[in-house]
């Protein structure tokens, strides 16, 4: 199964913030992740592509997902920047769900977002 979290409701180290666009897309049987898009001012934000990170659902509640990405940016592409957290489902949302994390890189910051959670089959 594709799970796929999007929002244009992220929020990186401050309030009031502009809000950003993220999608994180994975293999939730594998736990591989199979793309990262953040928009972050400039610039675009991806997966590094050597060694990409996982994403595996907690257990035994299987609301949560441990998400731990390795990412990097044009002009950066041999250095990899973390980001780090939990993203749940939103129980009383349909579809809903939160991402709450750190990104590591050339600082430490905190990052929060607000979307929707989507499943495909993986065929």
């Amino acid at each position: 199964m594709i799970a796929k979290f999007t929002t244009d409701e992220a929020y990186y180290a401050s309030f009031p913030s502009p809000p950003e666009r993220l999608t994180i897309e994975w293999d939730t049987e594998a736990g591989k992740p199979i793309h990262l898009e953040w928009v972050h001012g400039s610039a675009v934000w991806f997966l590094y592509p050597n060694t990409p990170g996982c994403i595996m659902r907690e257990t035994p509640d299987i609301n949560y997902y441990d998400v731990n990405l390795r990412m990097t940016t044009a002009g950066y592409e041999e250095t990899a920047y973390s980001l780090k957290g939990k993203l749940t489902v939103d129980a009383h949302r349909p579809s809903g769900a939160t991402f709450a994390g750190i990104y590591e890189g050339t600082g430490t910051a905190w990052f929060v977002a607000d979307g929707f959670l989507s499943y495909t089959d993986a065929s």
